[in-house]
């Protein structure tokens, strides 16, 4: 079995390797491809993992200030999948899994004849964003701003452990790209759909959340959601598992929040899971 690994946002390959190192210790018939984000992280440090083990940079797959940085990205990782060929599943973390669960749905809507995988296993799952010509979606009336999703970009952008250089990280690029991001907040438009979504847009294209309860199932292989119940954000976890076909859903759950789960006997617990997932596929 081939696996596809997507890390968390603000990660690396380093880290994911290391995260997931004794859950790949009980797959031996599995192997792990992991892809690397290329866009710098500047959202200060989630874990153990990013402040006290890697002193390599961290990275996302997208900007999600910009709407064309999420639809590139995952157009150049269907084309990734292409060339390498061959992938059974897909196994993403946080805002890893957001972005399998992204590329899965954009190949879907293309009338493939193929699903990308054929399984997929989603640990915190964030939700997918979902981009869209801003002249293809219908607007509501009067509401040319989100005040909300104004503040949701000041609090996760503009905090101040998001505004300084990481230790370890060169300081003058580690500025720019704060500067930068702080330029991309202050232009930022956003809007409301008529279906109540609120969405960010560049002008020309717009980027929402993908939400079950408005576009359905989406995601029509099997899948693992590795998850904890206690996490009251529905956007880490919840709103992915409700894009997924009910059908061939599996859950697992642990107490760990929002972090990777550890401990031996967690780890076998999940990759027995993965392995079920995977034979049932």
């Amino acid at each position: 079995m081939k696996i596809l690994c997507l890390h968390g946002r603000g990660s690396n390959n380093e880290i994911f390797q290391t995260q997931t190192a004794s859950l790949r210790s009980h797959l031996d018939d599995f192997t792990f491809d992991f892809v690397q984000g290329t866009e710098p992280h500047t959202e200060g440090n989630w874990s153990a993992y990013t402040t006290q083990f890697s002193h390599l940079p961290q990275y996302t797959y997208y900007n999600p200030l910009v709407p064309t940085s999420i639809r590139d990205a995952e157009l150049r990782l269907l084309e990734l999948i292409e060339e390498e060929g061959g992938f059974d599943g897909v196994l993403g973390y946080s805002g890893g899994a957001a972005f399998a669960a992204q590329t899965i749905i954009r190949h879907s809507l293309t009338d493939a004849a193929e699903p990308l995988f054929r399984f997929a296993i989603f640990i915190n799952g964030g939700t997918p964003l979902k981009v869209f010509d801003l002249d293809k979606e219908e607007i509501a009336e009067g509401a040319e701003a989100s005040p909300e999703l104004e503040r949701e970009l000041q609090s996760t952008f503009l905090r101040p452990s998001n505004l300084r250089a990481r230790k370890g990280d060169n300081r003058a690029e580690a500025e720019a790209a704060i500067a930068s991001r702080k330029k991309e907040i202050a232009a930022a438009t956003t809007g409301r759909l008529a279906d109540g979504r609120s969405f960010l847009t560049d002008g020309e294209f717009g980027v929402t959340r993908y939400e079950g309860r408005l576009d359905g199932a989406l995601i029509e292989v099997p899948t693992l959601h590795v998850r904890c119940l206690a996490e009251d954000n529905p956007d880490l976890g919840l709103n992915l598992l409700e894009l997924c076909d009910p059908a061939v859903v599996r859950e697992h759950y642990h107490p760990f929040g929002h972090d990777f789960p550890g401990g031996q006997d967690e780890m076998r617990k999940i990759a027995q899971a993965i392995a079920d997932l995977a034979a049932s596929a």
